[in-house]
C-alpha cells in the first residue's frame, strides 16, 4: 500500500516508512535499494550525490583533445570481449555522441562488456584522452550510467552492489518524495535557523540532489552538514546531562592534593627519580580537581606516543586509593594490560619493595599500595583470590583485560576505572562498568578514558563529545627524535636490515612488522611466519628471532615478550599486536614491511616502539608502492613526528570513518560534513547543542527535534521519558 500524497510530513517519520511504501517503487526496485542501504523513506532522501555533471561545462566528443582529461557524455554501442593471449580479456566499447565517437577500452574487467551492452540511457565517462594507431581513446575511464537525465547539473549516485540501477532511476525516486510531499517539518528550532541564516531543510535537501547552481549546492551542503553535526553534538550533550544529574559521585574524603590520611599522591610525586613535564602536571591538575568535585569524572586524555599517559594515570589512581578506594585500569589485549602492569608496577617500585606473594605490595609510600593483573588466562586459582581480595579491598588497583567486564567481580569501593585505547572497546562494554558498579555500591566511579592514538580537535569533539578532554602537550625531557626513512626499492630495502645487523651487533634489538599471519592471495604482502623463516635464512641469519602474532596463545606471547625484554631475542618479528603496549628501551630499529597498508596512527604507533630509550633510533618503512596515497601517508610519516599533525593528515585521506570508528553507524553517519573542512560548523553545533540541553535536558519544548532524536539514535520513548 502506497503513501498518500500530505502538504508536510516530520523527518523523523520517514525514518519508519519503507522506499516500497513510496509511488512507483516496486519490490524489485525496492530490493535493489535495499542492497545500497537505503530501506527508508529517510535513508532516501539522505542518500546523496557522491558527484555531480555540470552538463553546461561537459566537452564533446569531437572536441575531447589528446593528452586531457575531460568528462564526456553519449550513449555507449558495439560493447565487445576481445580476448588476447595468455586468456587475458580486453573490453572495447565506443561512445558516441552528436559530434563523433572515441574507443573505450578497458583492461583487466570482463565485466565491463555485459555492463555496457546492459545501459539503455547515456553515461558519463571521465578520463585522459589518448592517441592510439591514429585513433582517440580512453583506457579504463571512469564510467556512471546517468539514464536520460538532461538537467543542466545531473547528480551520481553511487550504485555498488545495486544491480539493474543507475542514477536517473535513484533521482527520479528521490523526486518522487518531493512530489510526495510539500514540505519536510524542520527540526531546527526556527530561531536557531534564523540565526544561522539557512535554507530550510526541505529546501536544502532538495538542491543537494538537485542544485539549480553550485552556490546554492554549496549553501545546501552546509545546511545538511550543520544537521549531522547538530544532531550528534545533542545527543552528546545529553547524555552527559543526564549523567550528570542522575550519578552520584563517589566524592573524595579531601582533596587529592591535600593532606588526606595518606598523602599518596605528594609523597609519590616526591620520591621520582624524575620530574613530570609541564603537559603531566597540567593534565593531572585537571583530572585532580574533576576527582575532587561531587560529580562524577569522565575525562579523555589523549597524548602524542610516549607523552607520558601511564604516569598520569597512575596518579589519578594514586588519587582514588588515598582516598580509601580502589581503581582498574582496563586495556584491550594482554599483551598491553601485561605493560601497563610492568610499568605501573616499576613507577611505584621507586617508592618501595615489592612482595609477589599476593600481587605486588608496595610498602615504601604512607601506605602499602596493592596492585595485581586480571586476565583470561589468570589461572583459576589465582582468580578466585583475586576476586576476593577486590570484594574485601585489600587490592587497590587491579589490572586486566575484557576479564574484567565479569559479572563476577564485585568492589569494596571502586572510585576510578581507567579505559586504555577506548577505540578498540565498545561504549556499551565501558558504560556495563561502571554502570554495574554504580548499582552495586549506590555511586558512580571516575572515569578516565586514555588514548595513544591523537585525535585531531574537531574530531575528539565529534567522537568523545560527551566527555571532558585533557591532552598531554610535549614529550619528556631527553627523548631524541626517531629517524624515519622510506625504503623504495629493494636495495634501499638490504640498507635498512644491514643497519638493523649493525644495532644488533652493538647490543640493540629491534623489530620488523608484517601486516599478516599467513599468506594471502588477493593481497601480495609478507605473511609474518613466512617472513620470520625467510629472515632467519637471509637477511638475518646468526640473529636471534623470535616471532610474536596475535593467533599465539597468550602464554606463547608472554613467553616471546618476556624473552625480547630480558634481551634473550635480538629482533622481534611481529604483527601489529605490538602497536601499543610494548615499552623496550633497548630497541632502536623499527622495519615495518608493505608499509603502504597500514593506516597513518598504525604506523606512528609501530614506530613509536622505538626511541624509548637514550640511543639514535630508526624507522624504515618498506614499501614500493607508487600511488598518490602512499605517497601522502609514507611522506608525512617521513615528514613529521608530531601525531597530531598526522591525525589532521589521517582525517584528510581517510575522512571522518578514521576517527569516528564504531562510535557512529547507520543514519547517524556523517555523510556530508567534514570533521577536516567543517571546523567552524562542529564548533556551532556544539555550542548550539549545549545552549538547548542545559535548559531543555528532557527536550519537552523541543518536540520535534526530540522524535528526531529518538528517531536516529533508536531509543525506546519510554526509556527516554524514564531517564528524562
Amino acid at each position: 500500500m502506497h503513501i498518500a500524497v500530505a502538504t508536510a510530513v516530520r523527518l523523523d517519520e520517514l525514518t519508519r516508512l519503507s522506499v516500497e511504501e513510496l509511488s512507483g517503487i516496486g519490490p524489485a526496485r525496492a530490493r535493489a535499494l535495499n542492497a545500497l542501504g537505503v530501506e527508508t523513506i529517510y535513508d532516501l532522501v539522505t542518500y546523496f550525490p557522491r558527484r555531480y555533471i555540470d552538463r553546461s561545462r561537459q566537452v564533446s566528443i569531437g572536441e575531447a583533445v589528446p593528452g586531457e582529461q575531460v568528462l564526456l557524455v553519449g550513449r555507449v554501442v558495439d560493447a565487445r570481449r576481445i580476448p588476447t593471449r595468455g586468456g587475458r580479456v580486453i573490453v572495447e566499447a565506443q561512445l558516441v555522441d552528436a559530434s563523433g565517437k572515441i574507443t573505450l577500452t578497458f583492461f583487466g574487467q570482463p565485466y565491463r562488456a555485459k555492463q555496457l551492452a546492459s545501459i539503455a540511457g547515456e553515461v558519463a565517462v571521465f578520463g585522459r584522452v589518448e592517441l592510439f594507431r591514429r585513433r582517440r581513446q580512453m583506457t579504463n575511464p571512469l564510467v556512471d550510467p546517468i539514464g536520460d537525465k538532461t538537467g543542466a547539473i545531473v547528480p551520481l549516485y553511487s550504485l555498488r552492489e545495486a544491480a539493474g540501477l543507475n542514477s536517473s532511476d535513484i533521482a527520479r525516486a528521490v523526486a518522487q518524495v518531493f512530489s510526495t510531499y510539500s514540505d519536510f517539518v524542520d527540526v531546527l528550532p526556527p530561531s536557531l535557523r534564523d540565526h544561522l541564516g539557512m535554507y530550510d531543510v526541505y529546501q536544502a535537501l532538495w538542491q543537494l540532489h538537485f542544485p539549480s547552481n553550485e552556490q546554492a549546492r554549496q549553501i545546501a551542503r552546509r545546511r545538511v552538514a550543520f544537521d549531522e553535526l547538530f544532531l550528534l553534538q545533542v545527543k552528546l550533550a545529553q547524555l552527559r546531562a543526564e549523567r550528570e544529574a542522575l550519578a552520584v559521585a563517589t566524592v573524595h574524603d579531601t582533596h587529592p592534593f591535600g593532606a588526606g590520611e595518606a598523602r599518596l599522591v605528594e609523597d609519590f610525586l616526591s620520591r621520582l627519580p624524575f620530574a613530570p613535564t609541564t603537559g603531566q602536571l597540567t593534565a593531572v591538575g585537571e583530572i585532580a580537581v574533576d576527582m575532587a568535585s561531587e560529580k562524577a569524572m569522565h575525562r579523555l586524555l589523549q597524548g602524542d606516543v610516549g607523552s607520558g599517559k601511564t604516569l598520569v594515570s597512575v596518579l589519578a589512581m594514586l588519587f582514588a586509593v588515598q582516598s580509601g578506594h580502589q581503581a582498574v585500569l582496563v586495556a584491550p589485549t594482554e599483551v598491553l594490560a601485561d605493560q601497563h602492569f610492568r610499568s605501573i608496577s616499576a613507577l611505584l617500585a621507586e617508592t618501595k619493595t615489592p612482595d609477589s606473594s599476593t600481587g605486588r605490595l608496595f610498602e615504601g609510600l604512607p601506605r602499602p599500595v596493592t596492585i595485581d593483573i586480571l586476565t583470561g588466562s589468570t589461572p583459576a586459582a589465582r582468580r578466585r583470590k583475586l576476586l576476593a581480595e577486590l570484594a574485601d579491598g585489600y587490592l587497590d588497583i587491579v589490572v586486566g583485560t575484557h576479564a574484567l567486564f565479569n559479572d563476577e567481580l564485585s568492589f569494596a569501593s571502586l572510585g576510578l576505572v581507567v579505559v586504555d585505547e577506548q577505540h578498540r572497546f565498545g561504549v556499551e562494554q565501558r558504560s556495563a562498568l561502571t554502570d554495574r558498579v554504580t548499582l552495586q555500591q549506590g555511586s558512580s566511579p571516575d572515569t578516565l578514558v586514555m588514548t595513544a592514538t591523537p585525535i585531531p580537535r574537531t574530531a575528539a569533539m565529534t567522537v568523545y563529545g560527551d566527555l571532558d578532554v585533557s591532552v598531554i602537550e610535549g614529550l619528556p625531557p631527553g627523548r631524541r627524535s626517531i629517524e624515519t626513512r622510506w625504503a623504495r626499492t629493494p636495495a634501499e630495502a638490504t640498507a635498512a636490515f644491514e643497519l638493523l645487523r649493525q644495532q644488533v651487533g652493538q647490543g640493540r634489538q629491534g623489530y620488523v612488522v608484517c601486516p599478516v599471519v599467513e599468506e594471502s592471495t588477493k593481497l601480495q604482502v609478507r605473511a609474518v611466519t613466512d617472513e620470520y623463516e625467510r629472515l632467519n635464512n637471509a637477511e638475518l641469519a646468526g640473529l636471534r628471532l623470535g616471532l610474536v602474532h596475535g593467533k599465539m596463545n597468550s602464554k606463547a606471547k608472554e613467553e616471546v615478550m618476556a624473552a625480547f625484554r630480558s634481551r634473550e631475542i635480538d629482533v622481534l618479528v611481529a604483527t601489529t599486536v605490538i602497536e601499543v603496549g610494548v615499552d623496550v628501551a633497548n630497541a632502536t630499529v623499527m622495519i615495518i614491511e608493505d608499509a603502504d597498508r597500514f593506516g597513518i596512527a598504525q604506523l606512528h604507533q609501530l614506530r613509536g616502539r622505538v626511541g624509548r630509550g637514550a640511543e639514535q633510533s630508526y624507522c624504515y618503512l618498506l614499501s614500493e608502492a607508487e600511488t598518490a596515497v602512499a605517497e601522502a601517508r609514507l611522506g608525512a610519516l617521513v615528514a613529521t613526528e608530531d601525531g597530531f599533525a598526522l591525525a589532521e593528515v589521517d582525517l584528510e585521506l581517510r575522512g571522518e570513518g578514521t576517527v569516528l570508528g564504531g562510535r557512529q553507524a547507520g543514519r547517524t553517519d556523517l555523510k556530508v560534513a567534514s570533521l577536516s573542512r567543517d571546523r567552524e560548523l562542529v564548533l556551532e553545533a556544539r555550542q548550539h547543542a549545549r545552549a538547548i540541553i542545559a535548559l531543555d535536558r528532557s527536550l519537552a519544548k523541543h518536540p520535534r527535534l526530540r522524535a528526531m532524536i529518538l528517531a536516529l539514535f533508536g531509543e525506546d520513548e519510554a526509556d527516554f521519558l524514564l531517564r528524562s
